[in-house]
């Protein structure tokens, strides 16, 4: 019984005045805070273009994801932990049992024993329904950055790019495609 999905998404990056200029014309749609803890190892690290693993909080809620790309799009696995499961990977580099613990051993994908978390990025969203597709717009900080950008999630990768695109026009903002997801952005200061 593995939650799995296939996330079909495009994204773009946001200046903070057209961030501004977004967040104002939705203004109630409520904001929400995530907190994503990124998980990694040297050996995941070398690996990283086709894993992520994070664990997400959501207030009292905590999802552990590891994302696998494929073609198409990226097949994620999520496992829903509690807050001291979270708190045993951080101090006692104790990794979670269940399904994505028991994928990334059964593939061979790295070692276990050594995962450990290595940082945080803080996400201010703010989710909007737009021609069936699910607009978000994200304030993230992590490692002193602040950046904002924009995703569409939908059906089919030609549809979250068109939906984009379009909400993106209607309000006057330019598309600029987000080349790295947050957590390659959030990798790239650690150096």
């Amino acid at each position: 019984n593995m939650p799995k999905n296939l996330e079909i998404e495009s994204k773009s990056m946001l200046k903070k005045e057209d961030y501004k200029l977004l967040i104002s014309a939705y203004k109630k749609n409520k904001k929400y805070k995530q907190i994503n803890y990124y998980i990694s190892s040297k050996e995941m690290i070398e690996k990283v273009k086709n894993f992520g693993l994070r664990i997400r909080q959501i207030g009292h809620y905590y999802e552990l994801t590891l994302k696998v790309t494929e073609k198409v799009g990226k097949t994620e696995i999520n496992q829903e932990i509690t807050g001291i499961s979270l708190s045993n990977l951080v101090y006692f580099k104790k990794f979670p049992d269940g399904e994505v613990k028991d994928y990334l051993v059964e593939n061979k994908i790295c070692d276990v024993s050594k995962l450990q978390v290595i940082g945080m990025l803080e996400t201010k969203r703010k989710d909007i329904d737009f021609n069936g597709s699910k607009i978000s717009i994200d304030k993230s900080k992590y490692n002193g950055v602040t950046d904002f950008e924009i995703e569409c999630e939908s059906s089919s990768k030609e549809k979250a790019e068109n939906d984009l695109k379009n909400f993106l026009e209607k309000h006057g903002v330019s598309y600029q495609k987000s080349e790295h997801n947050k957590l390659a952005r959030f990798l790239s200061t650690l150096h």
